[in-house]
């Protein structure tokens, strides 16, 4: 019923979303999907940071991520953190990334490892 002459151009599964957000309560350094957009050719993913991802203590400019992928934002201590080139990545930090295809393998080494 709702399709692009609604206005509506993502389809939202909520069985996906709702295992997408069980994977990540018990998934701490997994690289989980969250969402897809545009046929699966992007996607939103959570990173909950583990104590031996390689980005601990660095900056996310310094970090390399493909330019297709934007670290969209990183819940920390139940607070929302905007991120900007110059934050500094800590352990336990939720890093949530839009990526697509194409970088998603790059974007799992660097933030899991």
């Amino acid at each position: 019923m709702f399709n692009e002459t609604w206005g509506v151009d993502v389809s939202v599964s909520t069985p996906h979303l709702i295992t997408g957000l069980v994977q990540e309560a018990v998934s701490v350094g997994s690289f989980v999907r969250l969402l897809s957009f545009e046929g699966g050719r992007a996607k939103l993913a959570e990173v909950t940071l583990a104590d031996d991802s390689p980005a601990l203590d660095r900056e996310i400019v310094e970090l390399g991520f493909p330019r297709d992928t934007t670290v969209v934002a990183i819940l920390r201590d139940e607070k929302v953190v905007v991120p900007r080139g110059d934050t500094i990545l800590r352990v336990g930090d939720e890093v949530l990334v839009l990526v697509t295809t194409e970088s998603e393998d790059a974007v799992g080494k660097i933030l899991v490892g």
